[in-house]
């Protein structure tokens, strides 16, 4: 491993700056907004072109702002160097940290992205679906003011209004994941563009090739299609969010955290939805107490969940006729929906990256490492969606810093030594940290551990907020004060769990 002295590489690069470019952008996005300078036709075909390649719409003031940090509308490529400490070949949380690790320790990064700088969580994840929940329970409080002795009358969701602040809280947000915030402040240079591994130390990017000591592979997830929708024009989260019209009926693909948090927002915002899932089983890998609370919040907003599988999907004009069968009793029945969003699970994104020529081993369930997040070739890791079981934002960038650790600096941190907390943002919230108690079971026995329950309906704080609902599990070992496991379901149980990851 090696470790630059940070102080020295800032000198270097403050005194590269003037005479080496990292890339830099020509042209402006917003020229091609509805009062932007372009002609009609210039700003339809780039409308069309953020909507359709980079699945950004519609092309306003702040989409466009967002996609000039981003994804400029045109990027002059770096001057390049003979050999680079760090490639990172994706931008998302863990691309980002894995570069600006680098570069603060005094490396030498590059960091390759055909998409979108900032992944996932800033363009089609956390970002903008916390916005939309936020809307979503403040209108949802409003219509429960009454509870409260506050009477607020003729509540109504102006959903286009609701879309506009979402896009308006992500391009200010963009900033942090900009091209100019990691070009011009961190150093790194930035490549837009396809990678692709040639061998274990090079990765070409449209006609340059880029040599490295060590490489970070960050190219991340997508959505699974299942194959009964591909001829329909389906939503996903890479596109749910570029909705200007509210729903009428909206069905929701799978029964997991993305279904949940999305098909109870989209519920308050007046739609009628429906959940299918297989099985029926709502949040799967949650505790069934705790699943069957949120279960219950979101059948009052109106939700419904349907245990079937989609026996066929096919194109109605402006709407998507569902066939499904119910798992239980056989009945099929059709329906037709204004909107299907699929959320049943997730797919890494591995294909078209050379993974062979430079000697990585992956399956369909991503890229294999071990527990240092090295690949088969020791000199490439990587971290995030394509390579972990716990697809969080929190871990990408987590995951990150033990690549640069490791790598960079000669460490040898251990992935498995990450106490990994979780929280889907439904209302109520669930969180959990460490085992279940199935878990706990298989591995102890029963009689060996103690089982803790403090239920929210009887904590003043709660019973005064009006938040009652929920409780707060923990396992310890037996004889201990060692936690192995917690779930708590609650308002604001994504900040309670981070007390006890930290205990």
């Amino acid at each position: 491993g090696f470790f630059f002295r940070a102080s020295s590489h800032r000198r270097t690069m403050s005194a590269a700056a003037a005479t080496k470019s990292h890339g830099f952008p020509k042209g402006t996005w917003t020229d091609f907004c509805p009062e932007g300078k372009a002609d009609a036709k210039a700003k339809a075909t780039k409308a069309a072109d953020a909507l359709g390649r980079l699945q950004i719409g519609p092309l306003d003031r702040a989409n466009a702002e967002l996609l000039d940090k981003v994804h400029p509308v045109e990027w002059v490529a770096p001057d390049g160097i003979p050999v680079y400490n760090m490639v990172a070949l994706g931008a998302g949380a863990g691309g980002l940290v894995t570069c600006g690790s680098t570069s603060r320790a005094g490396g030498k990064a590059a960091l390759i992205e055909k998409h979108l700088l900032g992944g996932d969580c800033l363009n089609i994840g956390c970002v903008p679906s916390k916005a939309l929940l936020s809307a979503a329970k403040c209108a949802h409080k409003c219509r429960e003011a009454h509870k409260w002795g506050v009477e607020v009358k003729d509540v109504k969701v102006n959903f286009p209004k609701v879309m506009e602040r979402m896009r308006e809280i992500r391009a200010h947000i963009s900033e942090n994941d900009s091209v100019q915030r990691f070009t011009n402040t961190l150093g790194v240079d930035v490549y837009i563009g396809t990678g692709k591994f040639l061998d274990r130390e090079t990765i070409q990017v449209g006609e340059r090739r880029i040599k490295f000591k060590k490489a970070c592979i960050a190219t991340g997830g997508r959505a699974r299609i299942p194959p009964v929708f591909k001829d329909v024009k389906y939503r996903t989260n890479a596109t749910i969010f570029n909705l200007t019209k509210l729903p009428g009926k909206l069905a929701v693909i799978g029964s997991g955290p993305i279904g949940c948090e999305l098909g109870q927002a989209f519920a308050r915002f007046g739609s009628k939805v429906s959940i299918f899932s297989r099985r029926g089983v709502v949040m799967g890998k949650e505790d069934r107490e705790a699943a069957a609370i949120v279960e219950a919040r979101m059948s009052e907003d109106g939700v419904r969940f349907v245990a079937a599988t989609t026996e066929s999907a096919t194109q109605k004009g402006g709407q998507i006729e569902m066939v499904y069968k119910d798992t239980k009793t056989g009945a099929v029945t059709t329906e037709l929906f204004d909107e299907v969003l699929l959320s049943a699970g997730r797919v890494p994104n591995v294909e078209g990256l050379g993974l062979e020529a430079a000697g990585v081993a992956y399956t369909s369930r991503g890229v294999t490492v071990n527990d240092f997040l090295q690949t088969t070739n020791p000199n490439i890791y990587a971290t995030g969606d394509v390579c972990l079981e716990e697809q969080f934002t929190h871990m990408s960038g987590t995951s990150a810093v033990l690549v640069t650790d490791n790598a960079l600096k000669g460490m040898r941190r251990k992935y498995s030594d990450f106490v990994i907390p979780r929280v889907t943002f439904t209302e109520p919230e669930v969180a959990h940290v460490g085992l279940s108690k199935e878990e706990i079971v298989s591995r102890l026995g029963e009689g060996n551990f103690h089982e803790f329950k403090r239920p929210f309906n009887i904590v003043d704080r709660n019973l005064t907020d009006g938040y009652t609902d929920g409780f707060c599990k923990m396992f310890t070992k037996k004889d201990s004060d060692e936690i192995l496991g917690c779930t708590i379901v609650g308002h604001q149980a994504g900040e309670m769990i981070a007390m006890v990851t930290t205990a």
